[in-house]
C-alpha cells in the first residue's frame, strides 16, 4: 500500500483509479498498525486495485472529507463514491468479498459497448 500524506494526493488517486482501497489509521494505535499489515496483505492479492493509507493526523482534512473520526477505518471507493466502510472492527473476509465483487463488476462494465 502506498503512503499518501496530503489530501491532494489522495483525491488524485481516487480520481485516477476506478477502484480504490483507502486505509486510515490513527497515531500510536496498535490495532491500526496490525490491521494496516493485514489489509495491506489483502490488497496485494489484487494487483489491479489501487490501495493507499494515511495517518489521520498527517492530513486533518481527511476527517471532514471522508467522515472519519477514529482509526482504523477502511474505505472502498468506486468511481469516487464510497461503496464499503469498515471501522474499528474490520472484517477482512467481508472486505475481501466486497473487493472481489466490485472488481468483477468493474471488469464486466468495461466490456460493455459505449
Amino acid at each position: 500500500m502506498k503512503h499518501l500524506t496530503t489530501i491532494a494526493d489522495i483525491e488524485q488517486a481516487i480520481e485516477d483509479y476506478r477502484l480504490c482501497l483507502f486505509f486510515i489509521k490513527a497515531p500510536d494505535c496498535g490495532v491500526c498498525n496490525v490491521m494496516l499489515d493485514k489489509v495491506g496483505a489483502l490488497a496485494e492479492a489484487f494487483p489491479s486495485l489501487c490501495s493507499f493509507y494515511t495517518d489521520i493526523l498527517e492530513e486533518p482534512l481527511i476527517a471532514g472529507r471522508f467522515l472519519v473520526y477514529s482509526g482504523p477505518t477502511v474505505l472502498l471507493l468506486m468511481d469516487g463514491k464510497e461503496v464499503y466502510r469498515g471501522a474499528q472492527f474490520i472484517h477482512l473476509e467481508e472486505l475481501k468479498q466486497t473487493v472481489n465483487r466490485y472488481l468483477a463488476l468493474s471488469k464486466e462494465e468495461s466490456r460493455w459497448p459505449s
